[in-house]
């Protein structure tokens, strides 16, 4: 499945807004496009406090970028670095573009309510027996609550998979995590955005995993969960059972509970 590249899939905010703005300043170009959706995460104390707003203009001279939404902001979003001593710290607020032009989802009418959604799984008898490729698609109403198993993306029990990857995907409304690996090695996670996800959002199942690479990925309002495992009640946006994989670079933008859990 391949969408169309986009450019970033998510970035940070430059400047700070206050509640009741209409645009935010973002740190890179973009391209962006009016009508589409972004994500712009929680920078307080309450990780729901996430807005999802529909883009109405952008304004990008290669120095400067502004995008434009109608909806006020209910909440302020901090957008600034700051020193302490000899020590800077990024505070700037996450942003997530969450269109694609190829989505796959489930139910509009009914996903929401039952939560039941669509999802994709994947497996094959040994390594390298299946490819799978999956990049800058939208999925949504995505995942089976109760379910397990049925996850929004699975990579279920293949063994080694160098030429299998996940990027640049927006994964939202998800009722079951986002993106599993069960049982899978040498997978690449990358440059994906998921907001508004119920339990562990990328989840490294079974400690068995090992050289996967999970990179740049940006997860949003991670939700707790009663229908999934014990610990999902207290979820993160990365769940973490074996050391012996790289994380780099990702962002934990808000949980009801961790970001990052290493259950090794």
């Amino acid at each position: 499945m391949h969408g169309v590249p986009r450019t970033p899939t998510w970035t940070q905010m430059s400047a700070s807004s206050s509640a009741g703005a209409t645009q935010i300043q973002v740190k890179e170009s973009v391209d962006w496009q009016v009508g589409e959706y972004i994500v712009i995460a929680s920078s307080d104390f309450e990780g729901r406090n996430a807005e999802k707003r529909q883009i109405t203009s952008v304004f990008n001279d290669g120095e400067l970028t502004i995008i434009g939404f109608e909806t006020p902001l209910e909440y302020g979003h901090f957008g600034l670095e700051e020193t302490y001593g000899d020590h800077t710290i990024d505070m700037r607020c996450e942003v997530g573009l969450l269109t694609r032009n190829l989505v796959y989802r489930g139910d509009p009418e009914t996903s929401n309510d039952n939560q039941f959604g669509a999802h994709i799984m994947l497996h094959s008898p040994g390594n390298e027996s299946l490819i799978g490729k999956i990049e800058y698609c939208e999925f949504t109403d995505v995942g089976q609550a109760f379910q397990l198993g049925r996850y929004p993306i699975h990579f279920h029990m293949i063994g080694t998979i160098h030429n299998s990857y996940a990027k640049g995907n927006a994964i939202h409304q998800t009722y079951n995590r986002a993106i599993t690996l069960h049982g899978i090695h040498y997978f690449t996670i990358q440059d994906n955005v998921a907001y508004d996800t119920m339990g562990h959002t990328i989840f490294v199942e079974d400690a068995a995993e090992t050289n996967n690479l999970i990179e740049r990925n940006l997860i949003v309002q991670t939700k707790r969960s009663w229908s999934l495992l014990n610990t999902d009640q207290t979820p993160a946006c990365f769940w973490i059972t074996h050391p012996n994989n790289i994380f780099r670079g990702n962002h934990a933008a808000g949980s009801d509970r961790y970001g990052f859990w290493y259950d090794t």
